[in-house]
């Protein structure tokens, strides 16, 4: 569309432009306007009509055209010519317009990394999904008033936070440590974070560089695996058995360890007494960092939680970082954490979360330091505790009769169950989905197991489903497996 003004064609676009967007009559205007002159269909120099012209055409107020040509002309698209109205500015290139709507059906750009497409989030149904706690269970009125609370304080910092996190959260949670993990520590060594693996990528950011070796429990959680290898770091796998993992003679080299010493994931099983004191006196001739996730020891259901690993870390001269969340504890989306450093490396692993896009949601961090102060997550914690262990009962009593063996445990929100014989892993992980179900199999927790390999046994959540439901799930966890069992 060429001219001196613009043309019938031009006004006709530009008016089923402005009846195709949405919004405030200046937030469709601008966008009508910016989509025709980012589309180059206009020449340079064309005149736009007055805004006493333009404004009946599109039903708008002129002052809503005059404040759109003008807005325009700040962005360099158009310009004002002594007595020639308003005019297109010459364009350096066409952009792409505003209309085009980005969906399921628009061609995806840029070749994805192979990394990138192995650790791609797939949606699964979240029944019997490993790991995951009940959110309702948690007492919402209370978190309303705390974090009402929490906002109003007249010293609540609301600006960019790279610090190692509110004070009084800090000190509840060394209070907390002391009082269920037999951990001593000064609320200076306490840095909060966002998430275990925020937590798992300060540390390897810490103690680590690129291509440097890293030992991790093999099968075990993932998320330490997959932080650590997204940084660069060489895993290798620690075997695990019925008393935790088994520790190589010889750490020299390895840089970290990643360990869930009080209470193994997915097993269950604490580190035997014998095997924390060889860790920590290999990890310590090695000068390799143990990294202690002590990820929901509170819900053992049959004892009350060891002594975090860290507690007897100074004797042996060893370091370990020890780090948790508030996310079974509370629930997920709290999305609070924290990691217990030796004071003199906070300073650092500050840098590093900055570096790595952290910060601080202060009055969330005030509110969480409330309900710990007022005792609202320790009574939490008892009641959640007595309720995932009836589910858990329940989904073992289910099972019972069933081909489906459950491991030994001690507790927590998963359990292992063992399959009378192998399976097509493919096969066995459509047919949960396909009856709404979120466990997942051993094998894809071990870095050893080929991704052919067949289906031995299961990772099932415990957590979030409430007793009935939890004996509904169980029978469809056992059609499952009869679906896909060459015998059944």
């Amino acid at each position: 569309m060429t001219g001196d003004a613009l043309s019938p064609e031009a006004v006709a676009v530009l008016k089923a432009g402005y009846a195709g967007h949405s919004g405030a009559k200046s937030r469709r205007l601008y966008l009508a306007l910016y989509d025709l002159l980012a589309s180059a269909q206009l020449a340079a120099d064309t005149q736009l009509p007055a805004s006493r012209v333009l404004a009946p055409v599109l039903g708008v107020g002129r002052n809503t055209v005059t404040a759109t040509y003008q807005q325009l002309a700040d962005e360099g698209l158009l310009y004002t010519a002594q007595r020639g109205g308003t005019r297109v500015r010459a364009q350096t290139g066409a952009a792409p317009a505003t209309g085009e709507r980005l969906g399921p059906e628009t061609a995806c750009g840029g070749r994805l990394s192979r990394r990138a497409t192995a650790d791609a989030v797939r949606e699964r149904p979240l029944a019997l999904c490993p790991g995951e706690p009940d959110s309702t269970l948690f007492p919402r009125q209370a978190w309303s008033r705390a974090l009402a609370r929490a906002g109003r304080s007249a010293d609540a910092k609301l600006g960019y936070r790279y610090d190692a996190g509110e004070p009084t959260l800090r000190e509840a949670i060394a209070r907390y440590l002391a009082s269920w993990r037999s951990l001593s520590v000064d609320p200076a060594c306490v840095l909060i974070t966002a998430s275990t693996r925020q937590s798992l990528a300060i540390a390897a950011g810490l103690y680590a560089d690129p291509g440097d070796t890293a030992w991790v429990e093999s099968p075990g959680y993932s998320g330490a695996s997959q932080a650590w290898r997204l940084l660069g770091l060489q895993l290798k796998p620690l075997a695990v058995d019925g008393e935790g993992l088994v520790c190589p003679a010889d750490l020299a080299g390895a840089r970290l360890l990643y360990a869930t010493p009080c209470f193994q994931y997915p097993a269950g099983h604490g580190l035997a007494p014998a095997r924390r004191r060889a860790l920590l006196a290999r990890a310590a001739d090695a000068g390799t960092v143990v990294f202690e996730d002590d990820y929901d020891s509170e819900f053992r259901d049959d004892s009350q939680p060891r002594p975090a690993l860290a507690s007897a870390a100074a004797s042996q001269g060893a370091t370990v970082v020890h780090a948790g969340t508030f996310s079974k504890l509370m629930f997920p989306a709290v999305r609070l954490g924290w990691m217990v450093l030796p004071v003199g490396h906070v300073p650092a692993a500050m840098g590093v979360m900055r570096s790595l896009g952290g910060g601080h949601n202060a009055v969330q961090q005030r509110a969480v330091a409330s309900l710990l102060d007022d005792g609202t997550v320790a009574r939490h914690l008892v009641r959640a505790r007595a309720e995932y262990g009836r589910r858990r009962r329940a989904l073992i009593d289910t099972l019972a009769n069933s081909p489906l063996r459950v491991r030994n445990g001690s507790g927590g929100l998963s359990l292992v169950i063992d399959l009378p014989a192998p399976v097509d892993r493919g096969r066995l992980v459509r047919a949960l989905h396909g009856h709404g179900l979120g466990a997942h199999p051993l094998e894809a927790l071990d870095l050893n197991a080929d991704s052919a390999s067949p289906c031995r046994a299961l990772v099932v959540g415990t957590g979030n489903l409430a007793v009935a439901d939890t004996v509904c799930a169980a029978g469809r966890l056992i059609d499952a497996w009869q679906a896909v069992h060459p015998l059944a």
